[in-house]
């Protein structure tokens, strides 16, 4: 209270104070407990905000720790913090279901560093993503300290006049929450005891010393450690993986330890990714640059190692030990000889990372009883050179496809190989090391005949076996390749530094590949269409914050599964189907009624009328009756006391299926079997067959478009609840077309339309994805409150979702063109074309077993075009650019296909392309009539696809 009639100046002493003597007490502290010799300590901060997914943090890892929330951060019913109140008043919000997570990663940021670097902006909101904007949120920095958001491609400036710098409150720093003093006192005063949590299957035990957690272990050998819970947490989630007994060591001191030796650094294994990518930050600032090889290898992986949410609770032993192919952190760790520190009940032991991946398959040579201490990561030496690589879908956020670290240690003052180590993540299932080819390289000069032997002995060495999931095998050895020759640029580059009169300088048109593809800050600017005439009362064109911006920001803003419970209110697991076109044998349900908590199975028997509707050739059903037609189809549910209970028990229902043949899955299985809607479309202009017959030249190929899923941010949602008499019931879901809920629910019901009343507050999310399909859900959960006379509530997991909804649709197009030259005068550049074309495109709509939905009734989850055209062409330089082997051309086909016949037109615009012409033909019908709209593109030596 004192403090608040303090100024700024004072207010900023204070913390300084504070903050020297909680820094004073933390190095007396360590230094008192450590007792190595020849030892520096290191804290990398003194008090920091971690901002994390909730996902990853389990309720039991936060005993004794300070949580806030969106809701903890401002409110309407208080006061709105100034990052909720500029994120909604720049448009930074559209559903809201994702904005309370933008909300906290910027709240963070700004809690840590009140001044953030653009980089530093940029890597807080890596983790965040909004389908529907295809969101870049970056913050520019206002005097005050606070930030202005950046969304939908927009770049929002205070010049113009999009929003008032007025308007906006000031940041009071009164409103910002302080670390409670209750803990602090906890933490003081009570002594530390080992923490056991008690569930109804399993048990969490959180041990205080490592002698207690080596008890634990040995008493124990399968029961995993769990520190950031980013790989049992999945395992547990996604993959049914039970644990009767988790272990946290995250509260022992050991696992904690940061220690500065003559020749490295010791990190505990139960150190965050965040706390590693400090400390190493900071030492390398501190060494001289030979001795931080291996360090800035590491914190290059570290930079793009999931996001900062995933960072800060994701341990360096839990990425080690895991051993999964897709870690970053082992192939350059190994690569570096860096050393694990190891304990159990017989004894403490330290081994080299490198022999954990010796033979390529993880072996044994850590036993269950022993726990991961501590990293020794070494101080690189003269002549070494260490590199990390990775190659992923997307720079953040993503597993690699492929990653490597490799390590090269040369004769003093020669370039000849003295020590090579080379590891790959990604090719087989953990990281795998080119043994043999290090061996054979040893001893050779780092030259192009040692570059060509390598990249064949490496192609040798890493086998990658093909997979069923279709990866792309070439692709990966192409990476496999690529990054050896990037480390060879790399150290030449380096040895050309050094000594330039003796190493070959790399050529310009290489140099290229050495540079690293960097983030920037989106620029981007929008308009809008308010003029200054326009009254203040009319909103039209005006840049208007959206209605509930401000409780999208705050987390206020309800949602289906925000709504309170209804008194009695039961939870529903739906059970999918796992085989397609298949007959259902039986289902067997009984360990599935005896699970805790379980009230009852519903089926298709329990529908009181409808169950099947057809907006289209096929049917959409609410629960499979006698046979499923694809995976993921609803075949019954389960609905028990909570959700948990519900999931469990699902998973216990046994279904048998026979299988009918034949299984569609794909187009290529469809064309193979003639299964296709009729009628087939069909789009003709000319004799194609007999134009092909007297052509120069003919390019054909196909092209392959997979589906694509909606992947809204809020999954289907629905929340029945029954009232009144006469199957009166009110229906609260996430749809884009309430009345054919209500249309829907209704006639599974048997019910009039007027008795079920559709709700539709917000939707978090839709593109199309929650039409047809959320009035099938919403039945389900109808059904079950029906039978069941209380309210249901049907929330899908992202799994459920993505499985039950299908998708949009994926395509197949064969294209065969051809060009025929016309002899004839030379003509000028921007002349006109003259155009004589010959046309055939067909539309197959292919019949087959995969769910899939693009949002509105088309019928097919397939589509097949075949597209025929010939064209004789004239323009200039024809004969002289045929004969030149660099020669472009550039085709552009525009079809609209619809069902009538009349006549089209044609038009023949010229443009150019890097200054040879471009012959562009739209074809399209007399009226508008659209129902296909595609493009071809043709660039090459006239044979060749791009």
């Amino acid at each position: 209270t004192i403090a608040l009639h303090w100024n700024e100046m004072q207010m900023k002493m204070l913390q300084v104070i504070v903050r020297v003597e909680i820094k004073t007490v933390r190095m007396i502290f360590e230094n008192k407990y450590f007792s190595y010799s020849k030892t520096k300590y290191f804290i990398a901060n003194d008090e920091k905000h971690y901002s994390a997914n909730a996902c990853l943090l389990p309720i039991c890892s936060l005993y004794g720790a300070a949580v806030t929330t969106v809701e903890g951060v401002g409110s309407t019913k208080t006061r709105v913090h100034p990052v909720q109140e500029r994120l909604a008043k720049c448009h930074g919000s559209q559903c809201g279901f994702c904005t309370p997570g933008m909300v906290m990663s910027i709240y963070t940021l700004l809690r840590n560093y009140p001044e953030p670097t653009s980089e530093q902006m940029m890597a807080a909101l890596a983790g965040k993503y909004c389908h529907f904007f295809i969101c870049r949120y970056v913050l520019e920095p206002f005097s005050s300290g606070i930030c202005v958001c950046e969304c939908m491609s927009v770049r929002y400036c205070i010049q113009t006049l999009l929003f008032s710098t007025d308007e906006f409150q000031p940041l009071d720093p009164t409103q910002e929450l302080i670390f409670p003093p209750e803990l602090m006192r906890m933490a003081e005063n009570q002594p530390k005891r080992t923490l056991f949590f008690h569930g109804e299957r399993m048990t969490w035990i959180s041990p205080v010393s490592l002698d207690e957690l080596l008890d634990l272990k040995a008493a124990h050998p399968k029961a995993p450690l769990v520190v950031g819970n980013t790989s049992v947490g999945p395992e547990m989630k996604f993959r049914g993986v039970f644990h009767p007994i988790v272990i946290a060591p995250a509260r022992i001191p050991d696992l904690n330890v940061v220690k500065r030796m003559d020749d490295g650094l010791t990190l505990g294994a139960a150190c965050s990714l965040s706390l590693v990518k400090d400390i190493l930050t900071n030492a390398i600032s501190e060494y001289p640059e030979e001795k931080t090889k291996v360090f800035c290898a590491v914190l290059q992986q570290l930079r793009t190692l999931g996001g900062e949410q995933i960072r800060n609770v994701a341990s360096l032993g839990g990425n080690i030990i895991s051993r999964k192919s897709t870690s970053d952190l082992n192939p350059i760790l190994a690569a570096s000889n860096c050393m694990l520190n190891l304990a159990s009940r017989g004894g403490k032991r330290q081994i080299p990372l490198s022999d954990v991946f010796a033979d390529g398959v993880g072996n044994n040579i850590i036993t269950p009883e022993e726990i991961l201490v501590s990293v020794y990561i070494p101080h690189s030496r003269k002549g070494d050179y260490v590199s990390a690589f990775r190659q992923a879908p997307r720079r953040e956020n993503a597993l690699p496809i492929t990653n490597a670290g490799m390590r090269v240690l040369f004769e003093e003052g020669t370039d000849l190989i003295k020590d090579l180590s080379i590891f790959y993540g990604g090719a087989v299932s953990t990281t795998i090391c080119a043994k043999q080819t290090c061996g054979t390289l040893i001893g050779r000069h780092w030259n192009e005949q040692m570059l060509d032997e390598a990249c064949r002995l490496i192609l040798k060495e890493i086998a990658l076996p093909g997979s069923p999931s279709g990866e792309k095998v070439d692709y990966k050895k192409i990476l496999v390749v690529s990054f050896f020759y990037r480390f060879f640029l790399e150290v030449l580059q380096s040895l050309r530094t050094m000594d330039p009169c003796r190493y070959p300088g790399i050529p310009m048109e290489y140099r290229s590949v050495l540079q690293d593809f960097k983030t920037k800050i989106p620029q981007s600017i929008q308009i809008y269409q308010a003029k200054p005439s326009q009254s203040p009362q009319d909103p039209v064109g005006r840049p208007i914050m959206h209605q509930s911006g401000i409780k999208h920001a705050t987390g206020e803003a309800v949602y289906i599964d925000d709504l309170p419970s209804v008194d009695g209110e039961l939870f529903l697991a739906v059970v999918t189907s796992s085989r397609a076109h298949a007959k259902i044998v039986s289902i067997d349900t009984s360990e599935a009624l005896k699970g805790p908590g379980v009230f009852d199975i519903i089926t298709a028997h329990d529908v009181p009328a409808t169950n099947e509707f057809y907006y289209s050739d096929g049917p959409e059903i609410i629960f499979a009756r006698n046979k499923v037609i694809c995976v993921g189809q609803i075949v019954c549910a389960v609905v028990a006391d909570s959700d948990i209970h519900a999931k469990q028990a699902a998973a216990k229902v046994k279904i048998e299926y026979e299988v009918l043949e034949p299984v569609i899955l794909t187009i290529e299985e469809a064309i193979k079997h003639n299964s296709f809607f009729e009628p087939k479309r069909k789009l003709e202009h000319g004799n194609v067959d007999q134009a092909f017959e007297t052509v120069d030249n003919i390019i054909e190929g196909e092209i392959h478009i997979g589906g694509q899923e909606h992947f809204y941010m809020e999954t289907q949602s629905v929340l029945a609840v029954p009232i009144g008499e006469d199957k009166e019931m009110d229906v609260y879901v996430s749809t884009q077309h309430p009345a054919i809920i209500q249309e829907m629910v209704a006639a599974s019901l048997g019910v009039p339309a007027n008795r079920i009343m559709c709700h539709v507050k917000r939707v978090g999310g839709a593109f199309g994805g929650k039409l047809l399909k959320a009035g099938l859900l919403a039945s389900v959960a109808a059904v079950a409150a029906n039978k069941t006379s209380r309210a249901v509530r049907l929330i899908l997991s992202r799994g459920d979702d993505m499985l039950i909804t299908g998708g949009r649709h994926p395509f197949i197009g064969k294209y065969k063109v051809s060009a025929t030259r016309i002899q004839g005068k030379t003509r000028k550049p921007r002349d006109s074309v003259t155009v004589q074309p010959f046309i055939c495109f067909c539309l197959y709509l292919c019949r087959g077993f995969f769910l899939c939905f693009v949002g509105f009734f088309f019928p097919s989850p397939f589509v097949s075009f075949s597209f025929y055209s010939s064209f004789c062409l004239s323009f200039w330089e024809w004969e002289a650019k045929l004969a030149q082997t660099s020669a472009e051309v550039y085709f552009k086909m525009s079809i609209w296909y619809v069902h009538t016949k009349e006549q089209l037109v044609f038009t023949e615009p010229v443009s150019y392309r890097k200054s040879y012409p471009v012959e562009e033909i739209n074809l399209f019908p007399a009226h508008d009539n659209f129902c296909l709209l595609f493009h071809l593109y043709y660039i090459g030596k006239v044979r060749e696809v791009l």
